[in-house]
Protein backbone atom coordinates (compact mmCIF):
# COMPACT_ATOMS: atom_id res chain seq x y z
CA UNK A 1 0.00 0.00 0.00
CA UNK A 2 1.45 3.33 -1.05
CA UNK A 3 1.22 5.98 1.70
CA UNK A 4 2.49 9.54 1.48
CA UNK A 5 2.41 12.17 4.25
CA UNK A 6 2.44 15.88 3.44
CA UNK A 7 2.54 18.89 5.71
CA UNK A 8 -0.21 21.43 5.26
CA UNK A 9 1.15 24.81 4.21
CA UNK A 10 -0.45 28.14 3.50
CA UNK A 11 -0.22 27.33 -0.21
CA UNK A 12 -1.96 23.95 0.08
CA UNK A 13 -0.78 20.39 0.56
CA UNK A 14 2.37 20.86 -1.47
CA UNK A 15 3.40 23.37 -4.11
CA UNK A 16 4.29 20.57 -6.56
CA UNK A 17 0.80 19.01 -6.69
CA UNK A 18 -2.54 20.64 -7.41
CA UNK A 19 -5.68 19.33 -5.72
CA UNK A 20 -8.30 18.78 -8.44
CA UNK A 21 -11.07 17.32 -6.32
CA UNK A 22 -11.84 16.73 -2.68
CA UNK A 23 -14.88 15.87 -0.57
CA UNK A 24 -14.55 15.34 3.16
CA UNK A 25 -16.44 12.74 5.12
CA UNK A 26 -15.65 12.85 8.84
CA UNK A 27 -11.84 12.80 8.89
CA UNK A 28 -11.45 11.10 5.52
CA UNK A 29 -11.91 12.18 1.94
CA UNK A 30 -11.16 11.23 -1.61
CA UNK A 31 -8.62 13.50 -3.28
CA UNK A 32 -7.46 13.59 -6.86
CA UNK A 33 -3.99 15.07 -7.26
CA UNK A 34 -2.35 16.02 -10.53
CA UNK A 35 1.20 14.80 -10.16
CA UNK A 36 3.84 13.69 -12.65
CA UNK A 37 1.42 14.12 -15.56
CA UNK A 38 -1.20 11.67 -14.27
CA UNK A 39 -4.49 11.94 -12.39
CA UNK A 40 -4.04 9.80 -9.28
CA UNK A 41 -6.80 9.08 -6.73
CA UNK A 42 -5.83 9.06 -3.06
CA UNK A 43 -7.62 8.35 0.20
CA UNK A 44 -6.81 11.19 2.62
CA UNK A 45 -6.79 10.91 6.42
CA UNK A 46 -6.45 14.11 8.41
CA UNK A 47 -4.24 14.24 11.50
CA UNK A 48 -4.09 17.67 13.08
CA UNK A 49 -1.46 19.54 11.01
CA UNK A 50 -0.75 16.74 8.54
CA UNK A 51 -2.62 14.58 6.05
CA UNK A 52 -1.98 11.00 5.01
CA UNK A 53 -2.74 10.12 1.40
CA UNK A 54 -3.16 6.49 0.37
CA UNK A 55 -3.28 5.73 -3.34
CA UNK A 56 -6.78 4.30 -3.78
CA UNK A 57 -6.01 2.31 -6.91
CA UNK A 58 -3.91 0.06 -4.70
CA UNK A 59 -6.77 -0.64 -2.27
CA UNK A 60 -9.67 -1.06 -4.73
CA UNK A 61 -11.36 -4.43 -4.18
CA UNK A 62 -13.28 -4.67 -7.46
CA UNK A 63 -11.91 -5.75 -10.82
CA UNK A 64 -15.28 -5.30 -12.53
CA UNK A 65 -15.45 -3.69 -15.94
CA UNK A 66 -19.09 -2.58 -15.75
CA UNK A 67 -20.35 -0.30 -13.00
CA UNK A 68 -24.10 -0.61 -12.38
CA UNK A 69 -25.78 2.08 -10.25
CA UNK A 70 -29.39 2.03 -9.10
CA UNK A 71 -30.38 4.76 -6.59
CA UNK A 72 -33.94 3.40 -6.39
CA UNK A 73 -33.54 -0.35 -6.03
CA UNK A 74 -37.15 -1.54 -6.13
CA UNK A 75 -39.94 -2.52 -8.50
CA UNK A 76 -39.12 -2.45 -12.20
CA UNK A 77 -35.82 -0.66 -11.48
CA UNK A 78 -34.67 -3.63 -9.41
CA UNK A 79 -35.99 -6.16 -11.90
CA UNK A 80 -34.03 -4.65 -14.80
CA UNK A 81 -30.76 -4.12 -12.95
CA UNK A 82 -30.92 -7.67 -11.56
CA UNK A 83 -31.35 -9.15 -15.04
CA UNK A 84 -28.39 -7.14 -16.32
CA UNK A 85 -26.26 -8.10 -13.32
CA UNK A 86 -27.08 -11.79 -13.80
CA UNK A 87 -26.41 -11.70 -17.53
CA UNK A 88 -23.66 -9.20 -18.33
CA UNK A 89 -20.28 -10.44 -17.03
CA UNK A 90 -17.86 -8.46 -14.85
CA UNK A 91 -20.39 -6.15 -13.20
CA UNK A 92 -20.18 -4.30 -9.90
CA UNK A 93 -23.56 -3.21 -8.54
CA UNK A 94 -24.15 -0.22 -6.26
CA UNK A 95 -27.71 0.32 -4.98
CA UNK A 96 -29.77 2.45 -2.61
CA UNK A 97 -33.11 1.41 -1.14
CA UNK A 98 -36.37 2.22 -2.92
CA UNK A 99 -37.57 4.90 -0.53
CA UNK A 100 -38.28 8.61 -0.94
CA UNK A 101 -37.42 8.82 -4.62
CA UNK A 102 -37.61 12.62 -4.51
CA UNK A 103 -34.61 12.66 -2.20
CA UNK A 104 -32.83 9.98 -4.22
CA UNK A 105 -33.18 12.20 -7.27
CA UNK A 106 -31.85 15.23 -5.44
CA UNK A 107 -28.88 13.99 -3.41
CA UNK A 108 -27.98 10.41 -4.40
CA UNK A 109 -25.03 11.60 -6.51
CA UNK A 110 -23.22 13.06 -3.51
CA UNK A 111 -23.58 9.90 -1.45
CA UNK A 112 -22.56 7.67 -4.34
CA UNK A 113 -19.51 9.81 -5.10
CA UNK A 114 -18.24 9.02 -1.63
CA UNK A 115 -19.05 5.32 -1.71
CA UNK A 116 -18.37 4.03 -5.23
CA UNK A 117 -15.02 2.26 -5.06
CA UNK A 118 -12.30 3.54 -7.35
CA UNK A 119 -11.12 1.15 -10.03
CA UNK A 120 -8.86 1.46 -13.04
CA UNK A 121 -10.82 -1.36 -14.68
CA UNK A 122 -14.18 0.36 -15.15
CA UNK A 123 -15.16 0.84 -18.79
CA UNK A 124 -18.97 1.26 -18.71
CA UNK A 125 -21.32 3.02 -16.27
CA UNK A 126 -25.02 2.09 -16.40
CA UNK A 127 -27.63 3.86 -14.26
CA UNK A 128 -31.32 4.76 -14.19
CA UNK A 129 -32.62 8.29 -14.71
CA UNK A 130 -33.23 8.71 -10.98
CA UNK A 131 -29.52 9.51 -10.68
CA UNK A 132 -28.18 12.97 -11.54
CA UNK A 133 -25.36 11.71 -13.73
CA UNK A 134 -23.98 15.20 -14.31
CA UNK A 135 -23.41 15.71 -10.60
CA UNK A 136 -21.83 12.30 -10.14
CA UNK A 137 -19.30 12.72 -12.93
CA UNK A 138 -18.45 16.22 -11.69
CA UNK A 139 -17.85 14.91 -8.18
CA UNK A 140 -16.01 11.86 -9.43
CA UNK A 141 -13.96 12.84 -12.48
CA UNK A 142 -12.49 9.34 -12.67
CA UNK A 143 -15.95 8.18 -13.86
CA UNK A 144 -16.29 10.84 -16.56
CA UNK A 145 -14.23 9.00 -19.22
CA UNK A 146 -16.40 5.86 -18.97
CA UNK A 147 -19.05 4.99 -21.51
CA UNK A 148 -22.08 6.37 -19.64
CA UNK A 149 -25.51 4.85 -20.27
CA UNK A 150 -28.67 6.15 -18.66
CA UNK A 151 -31.95 4.19 -18.80
CA UNK A 152 -35.29 6.02 -18.55
CA UNK A 153 -38.01 4.00 -16.83
CA UNK A 154 -39.99 7.25 -16.67
CA UNK A 155 -39.40 10.94 -17.31
CA UNK A 156 -40.33 13.80 -15.04
CA UNK A 157 -40.99 16.41 -17.73
CA UNK A 158 -44.64 15.43 -18.13
CA UNK A 159 -45.39 14.14 -14.65
CA UNK A 160 -49.02 15.11 -13.88
CA UNK A 161 -49.35 17.48 -10.93
CA UNK A 162 -52.60 18.45 -9.26
CA UNK A 163 -51.62 22.11 -9.12
CA UNK A 164 -49.05 23.94 -11.21
CA UNK A 165 -47.27 25.23 -8.11
CA UNK A 166 -46.61 21.63 -7.05
CA UNK A 167 -44.27 20.96 -9.98
CA UNK A 168 -40.68 20.56 -8.85
CA UNK A 169 -38.53 21.60 -11.80
CA UNK A 170 -35.41 20.12 -10.24
CA UNK A 171 -36.23 16.49 -11.06
CA UNK A 172 -36.83 17.13 -14.76
CA UNK A 173 -33.88 19.51 -14.90
CA UNK A 174 -31.61 16.79 -13.45
CA UNK A 175 -32.75 14.39 -16.16
CA UNK A 176 -31.96 16.89 -18.91
CA UNK A 177 -28.46 17.44 -17.50
CA UNK A 178 -27.92 13.68 -17.24
CA UNK A 179 -28.80 13.25 -20.91
CA UNK A 180 -26.33 15.93 -21.92
CA UNK A 181 -23.39 14.19 -20.20
CA UNK A 182 -24.42 10.61 -21.10
CA UNK A 183 -23.09 8.77 -24.13
CA UNK A 184 -26.22 6.69 -24.65
CA UNK A 185 -29.76 7.59 -23.55
CA UNK A 186 -32.12 4.60 -23.55
CA UNK A 187 -35.91 4.75 -23.12
CA UNK A 188 -38.28 1.90 -22.37
CA UNK A 189 -40.79 3.01 -25.03
CA UNK A 190 -41.18 5.37 -27.98
CA UNK A 191 -43.81 7.27 -26.01
CA UNK A 192 -41.29 7.85 -23.24
CA UNK A 193 -38.62 9.08 -25.64
CA UNK A 194 -40.81 11.35 -27.74
CA UNK A 195 -42.68 12.85 -24.80
CA UNK A 196 -39.35 13.68 -23.16
CA UNK A 197 -37.67 15.24 -26.20
CA UNK A 198 -40.75 17.18 -27.30
CA UNK A 199 -41.32 18.61 -23.80
CA UNK A 200 -37.84 20.01 -23.08
CA UNK A 201 -38.47 23.51 -24.45
CA UNK A 202 -41.86 23.82 -22.79
CA UNK A 203 -40.50 22.47 -19.51
CA UNK A 204 -37.66 25.02 -19.44
CA UNK A 205 -39.99 27.88 -20.37
CA UNK A 206 -40.39 28.51 -16.65
CA UNK A 207 -36.87 29.95 -16.64
CA UNK A 208 -37.39 33.76 -16.65
CA UNK A 209 -34.51 34.55 -19.05
CA UNK A 210 -31.31 33.16 -20.61
CA UNK A 211 -33.10 29.98 -21.59
CA UNK A 212 -30.93 27.28 -23.22
CA UNK A 213 -31.86 26.29 -26.76
CA UNK A 214 -31.59 23.32 -29.09
CA UNK A 215 -31.17 20.81 -26.27
CA UNK A 216 -33.53 18.23 -27.77
CA UNK A 217 -31.45 18.00 -30.95
CA UNK A 218 -28.29 17.55 -28.93
CA UNK A 219 -29.83 14.70 -26.98
CA UNK A 220 -31.78 12.94 -29.77
CA UNK A 221 -28.68 11.68 -31.55
CA UNK A 222 -27.81 9.67 -28.42
CA UNK A 223 -31.28 8.18 -27.95
CA UNK A 224 -32.66 4.74 -28.62
CA UNK A 225 -35.58 2.61 -27.43
CA UNK A 226 -35.09 -0.76 -25.76
CA UNK A 227 -38.32 -2.14 -24.37
CA UNK A 228 -38.25 -3.19 -20.76
CA UNK A 229 -37.62 -6.95 -20.71
CA UNK A 230 -40.09 -9.15 -18.90
CA UNK A 231 -39.15 -12.36 -17.19
CA UNK A 232 -40.17 -15.43 -19.15
CA UNK A 233 -43.46 -16.73 -17.76
CA UNK A 234 -42.00 -20.25 -17.75
CA UNK A 235 -39.32 -19.05 -15.36
CA UNK A 236 -41.58 -17.62 -12.68
CA UNK A 237 -40.63 -19.48 -9.55
CA UNK A 238 -40.04 -19.01 -5.85
CA UNK A 239 -38.94 -15.76 -4.27
CA UNK A 240 -35.43 -17.14 -3.88
CA UNK A 241 -35.20 -17.64 -7.61
CA UNK A 242 -36.08 -14.00 -8.22
CA UNK A 243 -33.35 -12.52 -6.03
CA UNK A 244 -30.38 -10.66 -7.49
CA UNK A 245 -27.85 -12.87 -5.70
CA UNK A 246 -28.97 -15.85 -7.72
CA UNK A 247 -26.56 -16.74 -10.50
CA UNK A 248 -29.35 -17.27 -13.02
CA UNK A 249 -32.95 -16.35 -13.61
CA UNK A 250 -35.65 -18.63 -12.10
CA UNK A 251 -36.50 -21.64 -14.24
CA UNK A 252 -39.40 -23.44 -12.54
CA UNK A 253 -42.88 -22.79 -13.81
CA UNK A 254 -45.76 -22.28 -11.40
CA UNK A 255 -48.11 -25.17 -11.95
CA UNK A 256 -51.62 -23.86 -11.63
CA UNK A 257 -54.51 -25.04 -13.83
CA UNK A 258 -55.91 -21.50 -13.85
CA UNK A 259 -52.99 -20.41 -15.96
CA UNK A 260 -53.80 -22.77 -18.84
CA UNK A 261 -54.81 -21.06 -22.03
CA UNK A 262 -58.50 -21.34 -22.79
CA UNK A 263 -59.94 -22.04 -26.20
CA UNK A 264 -60.48 -18.89 -28.21
CA UNK A 265 -64.05 -17.72 -28.60
CA UNK A 266 -64.52 -18.03 -32.34
CA UNK A 267 -68.03 -16.61 -32.42
CA UNK A 268 -67.10 -13.29 -30.79
CA UNK A 269 -64.12 -11.38 -32.16
CA UNK A 270 -61.95 -9.03 -30.14
CA UNK A 271 -63.28 -5.98 -31.92
CA UNK A 272 -66.83 -7.06 -31.28
CA UNK A 273 -66.40 -7.25 -27.51
CA UNK A 274 -65.73 -3.55 -27.06
CA UNK A 275 -68.03 -2.51 -29.88
CA UNK A 276 -70.96 -3.46 -27.63
CA UNK A 277 -70.24 -0.53 -25.36
CA UNK A 278 -73.06 1.59 -26.74
CA UNK A 279 -75.77 -0.91 -25.69
CA UNK A 280 -76.55 -2.63 -22.42
CA UNK A 281 -79.52 -4.60 -23.72
CA UNK A 282 -78.90 -8.30 -24.25
CA UNK A 283 -81.42 -8.32 -27.07
CA UNK A 284 -79.37 -5.69 -28.90
CA UNK A 285 -76.17 -7.68 -28.39
CA UNK A 286 -77.55 -10.91 -29.89
CA UNK A 287 -78.07 -11.27 -33.60
CA UNK A 288 -80.67 -13.39 -35.40
CA UNK A 289 -78.92 -16.46 -36.78
CA UNK A 290 -78.98 -20.23 -36.71
CA UNK A 291 -77.00 -20.31 -33.46
CA UNK A 292 -79.50 -18.18 -31.51
CA UNK A 293 -80.45 -21.06 -29.23
CA UNK A 294 -76.83 -21.86 -28.42
CA UNK A 295 -76.05 -18.17 -27.84
CA UNK A 296 -78.96 -17.88 -25.43
CA UNK A 297 -77.74 -20.94 -23.56
CA UNK A 298 -74.23 -19.59 -23.18
CA UNK A 299 -75.22 -16.03 -22.38
CA UNK A 300 -77.55 -17.02 -19.58
CA UNK A 301 -76.08 -20.09 -17.92
CA UNK A 302 -72.67 -20.75 -19.39
CA UNK A 303 -71.74 -23.97 -21.17
CA UNK A 304 -74.32 -26.21 -19.48
CA UNK A 305 -76.95 -27.39 -21.96
CA UNK A 306 -80.74 -27.67 -21.64
CA UNK A 307 -81.85 -31.01 -20.27
CA UNK A 308 -83.75 -33.40 -22.60
CA UNK A 309 -86.87 -33.18 -20.41
CA UNK A 310 -86.92 -29.40 -20.73
CA UNK A 311 -86.57 -29.68 -24.50
CA UNK A 312 -89.46 -32.19 -24.59
CA UNK A 313 -91.58 -29.82 -22.53
CA UNK A 314 -90.86 -27.02 -24.98
CA UNK A 315 -91.66 -29.26 -27.98
CA UNK A 316 -94.87 -30.40 -26.34
CA UNK A 317 -95.94 -26.82 -25.65
CA UNK A 318 -95.26 -25.82 -29.24
CA UNK A 319 -97.08 -28.86 -30.66
CA UNK A 320 -100.14 -28.08 -28.54
CA UNK A 321 -99.95 -24.48 -29.62
CA UNK A 322 -99.82 -25.56 -33.26
CA UNK A 323 -102.84 -27.85 -32.81
CA UNK A 324 -104.79 -25.03 -31.18
CA UNK A 325 -103.92 -22.75 -34.06
CA UNK A 326 -105.01 -25.35 -36.62
CA UNK A 327 -108.29 -25.85 -34.76
CA UNK A 328 -109.00 -22.13 -34.57
CA UNK A 329 -108.14 -21.73 -38.23
CA UNK A 330 -110.34 -24.68 -39.17
CA UNK A 331 -113.32 -23.39 -37.17
CA UNK A 332 -112.97 -19.95 -38.61
CA UNK A 333 -112.83 -21.38 -42.10
CA UNK A 334 -115.91 -23.58 -41.49
CA UNK A 335 -118.01 -20.72 -40.19
CA UNK A 336 -117.29 -18.70 -43.26
CA UNK A 337 -117.55 -21.51 -45.84
CA UNK A 338 -119.17 -24.95 -45.58
CA UNK A 339 -116.65 -26.50 -47.95
CA UNK A 340 -112.96 -25.99 -48.29
CA UNK A 341 -111.48 -25.63 -51.70
CA UNK A 342 -107.90 -26.51 -52.57
CA UNK A 343 -107.10 -22.79 -52.41
CA UNK A 344 -108.62 -22.55 -48.95
CA UNK A 345 -106.57 -25.51 -47.82
CA UNK A 346 -103.47 -23.82 -49.18
CA UNK A 347 -104.30 -20.65 -47.25
CA UNK A 348 -104.76 -22.69 -44.07
CA UNK A 349 -101.43 -24.38 -44.65
CA UNK A 350 -99.75 -20.97 -45.08
CA UNK A 351 -101.39 -19.75 -41.89
CA UNK A 352 -100.24 -22.79 -39.95
CA UNK A 353 -96.72 -22.38 -41.30
CA UNK A 354 -96.62 -18.73 -40.26
CA UNK A 355 -97.93 -19.59 -36.81
CA UNK A 356 -95.40 -22.44 -36.57
CA UNK A 357 -92.62 -19.92 -37.20
CA UNK A 358 -94.05 -17.71 -34.49
CA UNK A 359 -94.16 -20.75 -32.22
CA UNK A 360 -90.50 -21.43 -32.95
CA UNK A 361 -89.64 -17.89 -31.84
CA UNK A 362 -91.80 -18.49 -28.77
CA UNK A 363 -89.68 -21.59 -28.16
CA UNK A 364 -86.60 -19.38 -28.04
CA UNK A 365 -88.37 -17.08 -25.59
CA UNK A 366 -89.43 -20.00 -23.39
CA UNK A 367 -85.88 -21.29 -23.56
CA UNK A 368 -84.48 -18.01 -22.32
CA UNK A 369 -87.04 -17.94 -19.50
CA UNK A 370 -86.04 -21.42 -18.38
CA UNK A 371 -82.38 -20.58 -18.54
CA UNK A 372 -82.83 -17.32 -16.63
CA UNK A 373 -84.86 -19.10 -13.93
CA UNK A 374 -82.25 -21.84 -13.63
CA UNK A 375 -79.47 -19.29 -13.39
CA UNK A 376 -81.38 -17.43 -10.66
CA UNK A 377 -82.01 -20.68 -8.76
CA UNK A 378 -78.36 -21.66 -8.98
CA UNK A 379 -77.17 -18.35 -7.64
CA UNK A 380 -79.54 -18.44 -4.68
CA UNK A 381 -79.72 -22.10 -3.67
CA UNK A 382 -76.61 -23.92 -4.91
CA UNK A 383 -73.13 -23.65 -3.43
CA UNK A 384 -70.33 -22.12 -5.55
CA UNK A 385 -68.55 -25.48 -5.74
CA UNK A 386 -71.49 -27.02 -7.63
CA UNK A 387 -71.92 -24.23 -10.16
CA UNK A 388 -71.01 -24.84 -13.83
CA UNK A 389 -67.28 -24.78 -14.42
CA UNK A 390 -67.10 -21.65 -16.57
CA UNK A 391 -69.62 -19.50 -14.71
CA UNK A 392 -69.18 -20.59 -11.10
CA UNK A 393 -66.73 -17.78 -10.34
CA UNK A 394 -67.60 -14.10 -10.45
CA UNK A 395 -65.40 -11.98 -12.68
CA UNK A 396 -62.07 -11.27 -10.92
CA UNK A 397 -60.77 -7.73 -11.56
CA UNK A 398 -57.22 -6.73 -10.64
CA UNK A 399 -55.71 -3.24 -10.32
CA UNK A 400 -51.95 -3.50 -9.73
CA UNK A 401 -50.21 -0.10 -9.67
CA UNK A 402 -48.43 2.26 -7.32
CA UNK A 403 -50.83 3.82 -4.84
CA UNK A 404 -50.27 7.35 -6.05
CA UNK A 405 -52.45 9.88 -7.81
CA UNK A 406 -50.69 9.58 -11.18
CA UNK A 407 -52.09 6.04 -11.53
CA UNK A 408 -55.66 7.37 -11.45
CA UNK A 409 -57.08 5.42 -8.47
CA UNK A 410 -60.05 7.80 -8.23
CA UNK A 411 -61.29 6.77 -11.69
CA UNK A 412 -60.87 3.10 -10.92
CA UNK A 413 -62.67 3.14 -7.58
CA UNK A 414 -65.51 5.25 -8.97
CA UNK A 415 -65.99 2.59 -11.64
CA UNK A 416 -65.96 -0.48 -9.41
CA UNK A 417 -68.11 1.21 -6.76
CA UNK A 418 -70.71 1.84 -9.49
CA UNK A 419 -70.54 -1.87 -10.36
CA UNK A 420 -71.11 -2.65 -6.69
CA UNK A 421 -74.13 -0.33 -6.50
CA UNK A 422 -75.62 -1.97 -9.59
CA UNK A 423 -75.39 -5.38 -7.91
CA UNK A 424 -72.78 -6.82 -10.29
CA UNK A 425 -71.03 -9.98 -9.12
CA UNK A 426 -67.24 -9.61 -9.14
CA UNK A 427 -64.12 -10.15 -7.09
CA UNK A 428 -61.44 -7.50 -6.71
CA UNK A 429 -57.69 -7.45 -6.03
CA UNK A 430 -56.04 -4.07 -5.42
CA UNK A 431 -52.26 -4.50 -5.42
CA UNK A 432 -49.29 -2.16 -5.53
CA UNK A 433 -46.69 -0.36 -3.44
CA UNK A 434 -47.26 2.80 -1.46
CA UNK A 435 -44.29 5.20 -1.37
CA UNK A 436 -45.97 8.35 -0.08
CA UNK A 437 -48.76 9.23 2.33
CA UNK A 438 -51.86 7.13 1.85
CA UNK A 439 -54.43 8.60 -0.51
CA UNK A 440 -57.90 9.03 0.99
CA UNK A 441 -59.62 7.26 -1.90
CA UNK A 442 -58.13 3.92 -0.84
CA UNK A 443 -59.30 4.27 2.76
CA UNK A 444 -62.79 5.38 1.69
CA UNK A 445 -63.24 2.66 -0.93
CA UNK A 446 -62.09 -0.38 1.05
CA UNK A 447 -65.12 -0.69 3.37
CA UNK A 448 -67.55 -0.11 0.48
CA UNK A 449 -65.98 -2.88 -1.58
CA UNK A 450 -65.26 -5.22 1.33
CA UNK A 451 -67.48 -8.08 0.14
CA UNK A 452 -65.69 -8.16 -3.22
CA UNK A 453 -62.08 -8.03 -2.00
CA UNK A 454 -59.75 -10.96 -2.61
CA UNK A 455 -56.46 -9.10 -2.05
CA UNK A 456 -55.70 -5.62 -0.74
CA UNK A 457 -52.30 -3.97 -0.60
CA UNK A 458 -48.72 -4.68 -1.51
CA UNK A 459 -47.63 -8.27 -2.13
CA UNK A 460 -43.88 -8.37 -1.35
CA UNK A 461 -43.45 -11.83 -2.82
CA UNK A 462 -43.04 -11.67 -6.60
CA UNK A 463 -44.13 -15.29 -6.93
CA UNK A 464 -47.29 -14.60 -4.91
CA UNK A 465 -47.94 -11.48 -7.00
CA UNK A 466 -47.89 -13.59 -10.14
CA UNK A 467 -50.21 -16.14 -8.53
CA UNK A 468 -52.76 -13.40 -7.84
CA UNK A 469 -52.56 -12.29 -11.47
CA UNK A 470 -52.94 -15.90 -12.55
CA UNK A 471 -56.31 -16.15 -10.78
CA UNK A 472 -57.66 -12.86 -12.16
CA UNK A 473 -59.71 -12.40 -15.33
CA UNK A 474 -59.34 -8.68 -16.16
CA UNK A 475 -56.46 -6.28 -15.44
CA UNK A 476 -57.38 -2.59 -15.45
CA UNK A 477 -55.25 0.51 -15.82
CA UNK A 478 -56.52 4.03 -15.19
CA UNK A 479 -53.07 5.65 -15.34
CA UNK A 480 -52.47 9.33 -15.98
CA UNK A 481 -48.70 8.84 -16.19
CA UNK A 482 -47.31 5.66 -17.74
CA UNK A 483 -44.33 4.97 -19.98
CA UNK A 484 -44.42 1.18 -20.14
CA UNK A 485 -46.64 -0.56 -17.57
CA UNK A 486 -44.79 -3.64 -16.38
CA UNK A 487 -47.60 -4.94 -14.15
CA UNK A 488 -50.16 -4.78 -16.97
CA UNK A 489 -47.96 -6.81 -19.29
CA UNK A 490 -47.23 -9.29 -16.52
CA UNK A 491 -51.00 -9.64 -16.13
CA UNK A 492 -51.29 -10.34 -19.86
CA UNK A 493 -48.61 -13.00 -19.45
CA UNK A 494 -50.96 -14.60 -16.93
CA UNK A 495 -53.83 -14.50 -19.45
CA UNK A 496 -55.65 -11.52 -17.95
CA UNK A 497 -57.75 -9.47 -20.34
CA UNK A 498 -56.20 -5.95 -20.38
CA UNK A 499 -58.32 -2.79 -20.24
CA UNK A 500 -56.22 0.35 -20.68
CA UNK A 501 -56.95 4.02 -21.39
CA UNK A 502 -56.46 5.09 -24.98
CA UNK A 503 -53.52 7.38 -24.14
CA UNK A 504 -49.89 7.44 -23.00
CA UNK A 505 -47.89 4.33 -23.94
CA UNK A 506 -50.86 1.99 -24.23
CA UNK A 507 -51.69 2.49 -27.95
CA UNK A 508 -48.04 1.61 -28.67
CA UNK A 509 -48.42 -1.78 -26.99
CA UNK A 510 -52.09 -2.84 -27.09
CA UNK A 511 -54.49 -3.29 -30.05
CA UNK A 512 -57.56 -1.05 -30.13
CA UNK A 513 -59.94 -3.65 -28.71
CA UNK A 514 -58.22 -3.36 -25.32
CA UNK A 515 -58.41 0.44 -25.10
CA UNK A 516 -61.21 2.59 -23.72
CA UNK A 517 -61.71 6.33 -24.21
CA UNK A 518 -63.78 7.35 -21.20
CA UNK A 519 -64.50 6.14 -17.67
CA UNK A 520 -68.09 5.49 -18.73
CA UNK A 521 -66.86 3.21 -21.51
CA UNK A 522 -64.75 1.33 -18.96
CA UNK A 523 -67.81 0.94 -16.73
CA UNK A 524 -69.95 -0.45 -19.55
CA UNK A 525 -67.26 -2.94 -20.56
CA UNK A 526 -66.73 -4.20 -17.02
CA UNK A 527 -70.48 -4.42 -16.48
CA UNK A 528 -70.79 -6.66 -19.54
CA UNK A 529 -67.88 -8.81 -18.43
CA UNK A 530 -69.43 -9.17 -14.96
CA UNK A 531 -72.60 -10.47 -16.58
CA UNK A 532 -70.77 -12.76 -18.99
CA UNK A 533 -67.30 -13.71 -17.68
CA UNK A 534 -66.92 -16.20 -20.51
CA UNK A 535 -66.28 -13.31 -22.89
CA UNK A 536 -62.88 -12.81 -21.28
CA UNK A 537 -62.19 -16.36 -20.12
CA UNK A 538 -62.59 -17.77 -23.63
CA UNK A 539 -60.87 -14.87 -25.35
CA UNK A 540 -57.43 -15.36 -26.90
CA UNK A 541 -55.45 -12.21 -26.12
CA UNK A 542 -54.03 -10.48 -29.18
CA UNK A 543 -50.97 -8.83 -27.61
CA UNK A 544 -47.53 -9.68 -28.97
CA UNK A 545 -45.41 -10.34 -25.89
CA UNK A 546 -42.39 -11.68 -27.72
CA UNK A 547 -40.83 -8.24 -28.23
CA UNK A 548 -40.85 -7.71 -24.47
CA UNK A 549 -39.08 -10.93 -23.56
CA UNK A 550 -35.59 -10.93 -22.06
CA UNK A 551 -34.52 -13.44 -24.70
CA UNK A 552 -35.51 -10.97 -27.42
CA UNK A 553 -34.03 -7.88 -25.77
CA UNK A 554 -30.90 -9.45 -24.29
CA UNK A 555 -28.70 -8.75 -27.30
CA UNK A 556 -29.76 -5.07 -27.26
CA UNK A 557 -28.51 -4.70 -23.69
CA UNK A 558 -25.34 -6.65 -24.43
CA UNK A 559 -24.58 -4.25 -27.28
CA UNK A 560 -24.83 -1.32 -24.87
CA UNK A 561 -21.93 -2.69 -22.84
CA UNK A 562 -19.66 -3.11 -25.83
CA UNK A 563 -16.81 -0.61 -25.69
Amino acid sequence: MKTITYLISANGITPNHSVLYTTFHNKQSHVFIRGFGALIPYLVTCHDQSVMLTEMSSISETKAVNLLIEPFYGGSHKQLIDMIYNTIPDCHLITMTAKKWHWRSRVAALYLAQNIPVSKDYRVLFCSSVLNLAELTALRPDLAPLKKIIYFHENQLIYPVREKKERDIQHGYNQILSCLVADRVVFNSHHNMESFLSSIDHFLHIIPDYRPKNLANQIRSKCQVIYFPLLDRKKFSTDEGLQMDSCSLPCNQINNPASQELIANQSTTSETILSYQGSDSESERLTTNEDLTLELQRSICGTESITPSEMLDLDSKNKNSTKRTELVTSNTSTSENQTCTLTDQSNITDTVTANSTANQMQKFTDLSVIQAQRSHDLQNSVSRDNLPKQEERPLHIVWAHRWEHDKGPESFFNTVINLHKEGCRFKLSVLGEQFTDNLGVFEKSKPILGEHLEHWGYVPSKAEFHRVLEKADVAVSTALHEFFGVSMLEAVQMKCYPLCPNRLVYPEIYPKQYLYNTDNQLLKTLRRFCRHPKLVREHKIQVDLSKFSWEERRSDFEDLFCV
